[in-house]
Parts: structure tokens; C-alpha cells; sequence
């Protein structure tokens, strides 16, 4: 096996996790050896990012002479795709919620805990905490090195790990930016700048970086005010999908209001 390179993988997928990964291993020293994807325009395109890197027609044509193969596509496919894979290569996913063993074989899973939006699309791997397991002590070796090329910081993550990291990451990620979103179109929708909640969501931030999140909230909720409640739930009717938006306003404060009653 060629040893120039610390490491030698190659990709199933092209969209925004593989492109990330891609990247990151690349400008470490690790060989992408080949690239396949549905959509070979796409592979082509990634392919031409990095160095020496191979599009594939067939999953079934990738080189055996691998440290790994990176199964990089929806959770949905994953199992699919791993059956095409030739038997004697070792392969791994990046899912938070996916058991590995959908991969057969010998497997894995590299799971950065970060959010791949193509804003983030670029970004440094550096730092980034990536949950780690495999099928075999040996292959997990192989895992950690390469968190390790990219500059993450590895911790072992078997499947009843992830499934409650994953969901802290729904409730840290996906409905707080949610929640942000909707923000934002408020004030859009009153001629407003989003800026004005800049040192706000700076708030939030130190919140998460100190663990103190709980103890640092504030608002009309925490503190009952039926009042202002009412007032916001008025204004909300002028709004697009006014009564989803109330429900969820009524839903998210009765649950703060509960929450830190009961503490």
C-alpha cells in the first residue's frame, strides 16, 4: 500500500458532509482515492478539487487497495449503497442516528457533531467534536486517525451515544436556529434589520460555551407575565401562518414557564 499518504479513502456521495470531509482530509495529506456519486457531474466537480482523485461509475469498481471507504450520503441510503461496496474493504458512515452495522462488513462511524449548510460548507474541521465507533478495535484505530488528520477532537460514541447526542444537537442546532429564523423574519416582515438581535444571539453563545444556558434565561415567560404574552400573541396575528406561529409562541413559553416553576 502507498504510504506518501498517511492514509488512503475513498467517497460515496458529493453533497454537502462529503464535500466538508473532503476537503479537510485532503489538505491533511490523505489520499481520496476515488469518488462516486448518483449524480457524476457532481463527483466530477468535487473530484476536481483535490489531487489525483479517480471518478468512479460503479460502486462496485472502487479500488481494494483502501484504508476505508466513506459511505457519505442520506441515512436512507446508507445501507443500499454499503451493499455495493466490494467485501473486503472496511467502510464507515457519518450519521448521528444510524446504527453502523446498516454498513455490514467490517464498519464504522465518524460523526462530526457540526452543521453543513453552505455557509459552513468551507469550514475547518478543526476543533470540531467527532463521535467515533467501529466494529473492531483495529478499524476504530483507523477512524480516530482520521479525526486526527482533520483536527477534530474524537470521543467513542457507540450507537446509544449518538442517538442522545444527536438529539441534544437537534434541540442545540436545528430548532434553536429555527427559532432564530423566525425571528428574523419578523423583523423583515416589519421593515426591521436582523442585526438589532446580534448581541442577543452573542447571548445565547456564551450560554453554550459555559453550560449555563438554563440559568440564563430571561423573559415574559419565566416570569409570567400574561400581559406581554397576550400583547405578542395579538401582534402575531398580523403575520403569515399566524396561527402555527401562535401555537408554537403559547407552546415554547408554557414550557419555559413549567420548566423553571418546577426547578
Amino acid at each position: 500500500m502507498n504510504r506518501n499518504y498517511p492514509l488512503r479513502i475513498s467517497i460515496i456521495g458529493a453533497g454537502k458532509v462529503a464535500k466538508a470531509l473532503c476537503r479537510s482530509l485532503s489538505l491533511s495529506g490523505v489520499e481520496i482515492v476515488e469518488i462516486y456519486n448518483r449524480t457524476k457531474i457532481e463527483a466530477e466537480k468535487l473530484a476536481a478539487e483535490l489531487d489525483y482523485t479517480k471518478v468512479v461509475d460503479r460502486i462496485e469498481d472502487f479500488n481494494t487497495n483502501v484504508d476505508a471507504v466513506a459511505v457519505l450520503v442520506k441515512d436512507d441510503a446508507l445501507e443500499s449503497a454499503a451493499k455495493l461496496i466490494p467485501p473486503s474493504i472496511k467502510r464507515f458512515h457519518a450519521s448521528g442516528v444510524t446504527d453502523r452495522e446498516v454498513l455490514g462488513e467490517e464498519n464504522g462511524v465518524v460523526w462530526p457533531i457540526k452543521s453543513f449548510n453552505s455557509e459552513s460548507a468551507n469550514d475547518s474541521l478543526s476543533g470540531v467534536p467527532f463521535g467515533v465507533d467501529a466494529s473492531s478495535i483495529e478499524f476504530k484505530d483507523t477512524l480516530d486517525k482520521i479525526v486526527k488528520c482533520v483536527g477534530g477532537r474524537g470521543f467513542h460514541a457507540p450507537s446509544e451515544v449518538r442517538d442522545k447526542v444527536h438529539l441534544a444537537a437537534v434541540f442545540a442546532d436545528n430548532f434553536a436556529n429555527h427559532c432564530l429564523a423566525l425571528s428574523q423574519q419578523i423583523l423583515q416582515d416589519s421593515g426591521f434589520s436582523t442585526d438589532l438581535l446580534h448581541t442577543l444571539a452573542e447571548g445565547l453563545l456564551s450560554g453554550a460555551e459555559t453550560g449555563t444556558s438554563f440559568e440564563r434565561q430571561t423573559g415574559v415567560a419565566i416570569r409570567g407575565d400574561k400581559g406581554s404574552q397576550q400583547k405578542h400573541l395579538e401582534l402575531i396575528k398580523s403575520f403569515s401562518n399566524s396561527k402555527e406561529l401562535a401555537e408554537f409562541y403559547s407552546l415554547l413559553s408554557k414550557h419555559i414557564s413549567e420548566s423553571h416553576n418546577t426547578h
